[in-house]
């Protein structure tokens, strides 16, 4: 893990800890953690960056939303109010903000559905937010926090098309793949799934597993995540969802799990 950005925007992290972490006058995120813009796009840095060398998961969603990065820069600042260093700092930060919010229960359900926790022998997959968090890597395509038009980025325009989005899909994806190569890897979404098979490819990296098809776990997946774990019929199901491509998923999820 590098902590060179981490300590070029340290004290825009630090400045009024007491304060909530509130969106400048021209995007969503202060200004000064601003790290660049391409027309509509805009990257920030968030403290979204740290590495656990032990983890055995990989979750990989697209970018951090807004939610994740103020929920990491707030627990970095709390953090080092504490008196922890950087780096620490960092791990708590990612145990924090990883797919926080209301993303972690529906995800935690869909990662039982599989059977991950019989996997790696816990209870339930929850335990990695919290007994097992040194297991885990939350971890997104793009490290750090994206907006479009000052949103969340949802994929669009693709990852692996535009120029800026590319270079950090290289100078941070392609890192972790061969850091965290012995660990599984579960893409959220298939624009994640499409970054890591590129980013693989352009670099010669192959995780030692990967289990692409599961849903993100954000709310406008509501209706995919509610067939996958069997909550909803296939007969009640809207035309945007293919209930046999959640299938094939699943059943692919669970194959390779218990091998």
């Amino acid at each position: 893990m590098s902590t060179k950005l981490f300590a070029r925007f340290r004290e825009a992290i630090l400045a009024e800890q007491s304060s909530p972490v509130t969106k400048g006058a021209s995007g969503p995120l202060p200004p000064d953690l601003l790290l660049e813009r391409d027309g509509t796009l805009s990257i920030y840095y968030a403290p979204c960056d740290y590495t656990n060398p032990e983890a055995r998961v990989v979750l990989l969603g697209i970018t951090p939303g807004l939610t994740q990065a103020s929920n990491a820069i707030q627990a970095v600042r709390a953090a080092m109010a504490s008196g922890f260093t950087g780096q620490e700092a960092m791990r708590r930060a990612m145990r924090s903000a990883g797919f926080s919010g209301k993303m972690r229960p529906a995800l935690v359900k869909m990662l039982d559905a599989v059977g991950l926790q019989s996997h790696l022998g816990i209870a339930t997959s929850g335990e990695l937010f919290e007994t097992k968090a040194d297991w885990l890597q939350s971890a997104s395509a793009i490290v750090f926090p994206v907006f479009k038009d000052g949103k969340d980025y949802n994929g669009t325009p693709e990852m692996t098309g535009h120029p800026m989005l590319t270079r950090y899909l290289t100078s941070h994806l392609a890192p972790l793949i061969e850091t965290l190569s012995h660990a599984i890897f579960i893409p959220l979404g298939p624009k994640p799934s499409a970054a890591l098979e590129w980013v693989a490819r352009q670099h010669g990296l192959r995780p030692a597993r990967v289990l692409h098809g599961m849903p993100h776990p954000s709310g406008a997946n509501a209706e995919r995540i509610a067939y996958f774990l069997g909550e909803k019929p296939r007969e009640k199901l809207s035309a945007k969802t293919n209930p046999d491509k959640l299938d094939q998923a699943k059943r692919e999820i669970i194959r390779l799990l218990h091998i």
